[in-house]
């Protein structure tokens, strides 16, 4: 069996780039900038026909005046000069590339004309290639970053693949802010060559990518997705959104990247075939993916519901009893071990909210592991985080009359999130978060990077933990449909996409 030609794309040893200069406006210059500045330890040779170094870098005036031929091409150059490059490459012996450049098949019969000119030379000196019309790749490990927008977090366990180059590179800050580490990213644009399936198999067995988030506008080949999906699923998860069974998403992705849509309950049936969750924007699409890379998997779907604060806790309960999950009564006995140890303006039999309390002990510690420690509990939702931004203001407020360091309170806080990141491997049981501060607070930042989601409201939290259930469910050979309300309308917040 052939190699899966993404082993060389995404883990080259040397990359040949055509497209970058000394001018830092452009994009293709924009994107050697990541390559080179990303953390990626290759060999880099940029051509280019006049400038002698770009970048810092030696140039070459074309690939033939090259030493040896490189693992892999990276092109960001005017369209009709592409086939000649390509012919380039064949001749050198390089047998890998990604095509940036846009205007082929996504523009009509000429671009389709184009397009097929680029496939006959690849397949001529068999070349396997990424594109065209797509941004390239990420893979966080080896700090390779093809796309115009820097990495702003570290390696994680997620794995995307994309129609939209924007969802994995504008996206990247927004991942920051959620706490959300990419393993590798794939933007394949047109599919031109190397498909969705291709991609699809190289990170079902990339040992990093613990969850794949796929972003659809067509599969061109239903069946061999199909059976590469049911490889795959039984052993990690995979989140999709499809965005073309409308007749505006249709015409959109017509125009965007070329593919052909097909209506909403074709890919909803082949979804469930292959044990795919479906997420129906793309906020699920992250969120659900995170929790799955990062959380253990819950027996059932009994819930705890842990808060400060009665709103987020009520929100937070509602939204799970939306999407299938139970809430279920505390036992008399563990309702009192509660109300013993929590104030008496507390409530106890689940929701536990504890009301405004600052007893970090209380809160990230005792309380947690009452509640995972009991059978008939199977995960938790916890809203509750206040660290250095929280006490910061008020220590502003209070001017001088603060007796109490800002820097000890930072180092007590994060003590306590050090503590309660225990906890899922402890219990083997997942533990989900809201907070509306983000990474700005110490407490919501050594928890993500603890490997606990924080989301920034309490129904994203729930429809996460949603998923966690559904893909249990998935493992158990039952193929359900993803999480949705029961009403069958999206949830209060299902739309808010910001981070």
């Amino acid at each position: 069996m052939k190699a899966n030609p993404l082993q060389t794309i995404m883990n080259p040893e040397s990359i040949v780039y055509l497209g970058g200069s000394n001018d830092l406006q452009t994009m293709g210059t924009a994107q050697l900038i990541n390559i080179v500045k990303g953390g990626y330890k290759g060999k880099i040779y940029p051509i280019h026909r006049k400038e002698k170094t770009v970048l810092g870098l030696t140039a070459y005036r074309n690939i033939t005046s090259m030493d040896k031929p490189a693992d892999l091409a990276v092109i960001v150059i005017p369209g009709k000069a592409i086939p000649g490059v390509l012919e380039e490459c064949g001749k050198a012996g390089i047998r890998h590339a990604i095509i940036i450049t846009a205007g082929y098949g996504e523009i009509g019969r000429e671009g389709k004309r184009l397009q097929q000119e680029l496939i006959d030379v690849a397949h001529k000196y068999d070349i396997r290639f990424l594109g065209p019309n797509c941004m390239g790749i990420v893979n966080g490990p080896i700090g390779l970053n093809t796309t115009w927008f820097p990495t702003k977090y570290r390696a994680g366990h997620v794995g995307i693949i994309s129609q939209s180059g924007s969802y994995v590179t504008q996206t990247l800050t927004y991942f920051e802010k959620l706490g959300l580490g990419i393993s590798q990213a794939i933007s394949v644009g047109n599919q031109a060559d190397i498909d969705m399936v291709d991609c699809l198999a190289y990170l079902g067995e990339d040992d990093q990518t613990r969850s794949i988030a796929l972003y659809i506008e067509g599969i061109k080949k239903p069946a061999a997705f199909l059976k590469t999906a049911r490889k795959i699923t039984p052993q990690k998860p995979i989140v999709a959104m499809y965005v073309g069974g409308t007749e505006a998403g249709a015409r959109a992705c017509a125009s965007h990247t070329g593919s052909m849509a097909g209506p909403n309950k074709l890919y909803d049936g082949l979804f469930h075939q292959a044990g795919i969750l479906r997420a129906r924007n793309i906020t699920d699409l992250f969120d659900w993916s995170l929790a799955l890379a990062q959380q253990p998997l819950p027996k059932g779907n009994n819930i705890a519901v842990l808060t400060n604060s009665g709103g987020p806790g009520s929100s937070m309960a509602d939204e799970a009893d939306n999407y299938g999950l139970k809430i279920p009564l505390f036992a008399p006995d563990t309702q009192e071990k509660i109300k013993a140890m929590t104030p008496f303006t507390a409530a106890y039999v689940n929701p536990v909210d504890v009301t405004m309390n600052y007893d970090l002990d209380l809160i990230y510690k005792k309380l947690p592991e009452l509640i995972l420690n009991l059978r008939q509990i199977d995960g938790m939702l916890f809203y509750g985080i206040f660290g250095t931004i929280h006490f910061q203001d008020k220590m502003t407020l209070a001017g001088n009359h603060s007796d109490t360091p800002l820097d000890l309170l930072e180092k007590t806080t994060e003590k306590a999130c050090n503590e309660f990141i225990k906890l899922p491997e402890k219990f083997k049981k997942p533990i989900l978060c809201a907070c509306f501060s983000g990474r700005e607070d110490n407490s919501v930042a050594r928890i993500q990077d603890g490997g606990i989601p924080v989301y920034p409201t309490p129904g994203r939290a729930a429809r996460a933990m949603a998923a966690l259930w559904e893909y249990k469910k998935i493992k158990g050979h039952r193929f359900p449909r993803s999480p949705s309300r029961k009403t069958g309308s999206p949830g209060d917040d299902a739309g808010n996409t910001g981070p």
